[in-house]
């Protein structure tokens, strides 16, 4: 007998070329090695584009325009929810009754629905989404961005009562783990890190030339980690080269790298050139402000890259704080940016991470703890 499941995506997960989709395209793949069945249902905004990728690891792919329309903002449910509440999605649903992956809150406006009250219904946590939509609007630049996330971060919180009607959550850190513990002590919560593309290590010998921050900057929390590097750290230390890379459709970033001389700025990298500059770094340096689950570009320096220095909240809630260099100020961080720089990653160093990683980042292992949970 084939297993079935039905997953249904915030986004098409399809390339994998941030945090979300990463986990959700490595879970399908996982999956598909392991013989279930998957009918994979993805909201989209804008242009439909379809990938063979997807259709080639599911059994079924539908595709779900969101509604984001100025009247979707008016709705007491969150914006994010309510624009993708689909009709269309429900009737798919009923085809059957296997059960349902929801790929975090936002997707769950189905998850009370009277007529999937009998299905087994599952919501893989990628955060604890009012905590995150808060950091967002802080972090936000403008009014209207602010008052947007501040106003679904409300909406969030009162929606997360919605998980009262799931069978089980998976959350995605261990911090999070424990609050749907506290909160929804009634239904299990099993820990389940991210999925990545990262099957071995593969840590390059020698000295790199240059310390590499990057991530998608068009996101106000990575945008302003930029600019705490680049002000804080860089600034420190002058004679050392800086590299900032990532996604990045704006202009702010002009005004931060106008005085910043040992600072070297790549917009939009592709795969090949983001590949390169992990492997020639001598340090990735991460930091963030919000403490919201594993970053999976931490996960990805940690498989592929020499040192890693961090602040606190990058790696709180992960098992791999063992694996960084941890400073909580920006004058302690430059500290160990200059202590290290010139230090080769060693062999203990080498054989700590492959342990830590096997055990605790194995996507076969997280797959089957998915497996043995919904099927039984």
């Amino acid at each position: 007998m084939i297993n079935h499941l039905h997953i249904i995506t915030f986004d098409i997960p399809f390339p994998p070329t941030y945090g979300g989709a990463i986990d959700v395209f490595y879970r399908l793949e996982a999956l598909a090695k392991h013989h279930i069945a998957i009918t994979l249902h993805c909201f989209y905004k804008g242009e439909l584009r379809r990938y063979t990728e997807l259709e080639s690891l599911c059994q079924t792919v539908y595709y779900y325009p969101r509604k984001t329309t100025f009247r979707q903002m008016l709705h007491w449910r969150p914006y994010a929810v309510i624009s993708r509440k689909s009709e269309q999605l429900l009737n798919n649903l009923l085809q059957d009754n296997d059960p349902i992956l929801f790929e975090g809150l936002v997707t769950c406006g189905l998850l009370n629905h009277p007529l999937l009250r009998n299905r087994k219904k599952y919501l893989r946590e990628c955060n604890i989404e009012h905590h995150y939509f808060y950091a967002l609007a802080k972090a936000a630049h403008g009014f209207g961005n602010k008052l947007y996330y501040f106003a679904d971060a409300i909406r969030l919180k009162c929606f997360e009562k919605i998980v009262n009607h799931a069978n089980g959550i998976f959350a995605i850190a261990h911090q999070d783990e424990q609050y749907f513990k506290q909160h929804y002590p009634h239904i299990p919560t099993t820990y389940l890190a991210a999925s990545h593309p990262n099957s071995e290590t593969d840590i390059p010998d020698g000295l790199g030339t240059f310390i590499l921050y990057h991530g998608n900057l068009d996101v106000s929390e990575n945008y302003n980690a930029a600019e705490l590097i680049i002000r804080g750290i860089a600034a420190q230390l002058p004679d050392i080269q800086f590299v900032i890379a990532g996604r990045y459709h704006n202009h702010y970033m002009d005004r931060l790298l106008h005085d910043a001389k040992n600072v070297r700025f790549i917009p939009n990298p592709d795969d090949e050139q983001m590949k390169a500059l992990i492997h020639d770094a001598q340090i990735h340096l991460l930091i963030t402000e919000q403490a919201t689950g594993l970053k999976l570009k931490l996960l990805n320096v940690l498989y592929k890259g020499r040192h890693v220095i961090a602040n606190e909240k990058m790696v709180e809630g992960t098992d791999v704080e063992s694996l960084c260099h941890v400073a909580s100020s920006y004058n302690e961080l430059a500290k160990l940016c200059r202590k290290y720089m010139e230090v080769p990653i060693s062999d203990e160093q080498k054989q700590a991470r492959t342990q830590v990683l096997d055990k605790y980042y194995n996507n076969n292992t997280l797959c089957q703890i998915l497996i043995r949970s919904i099927f039984n």
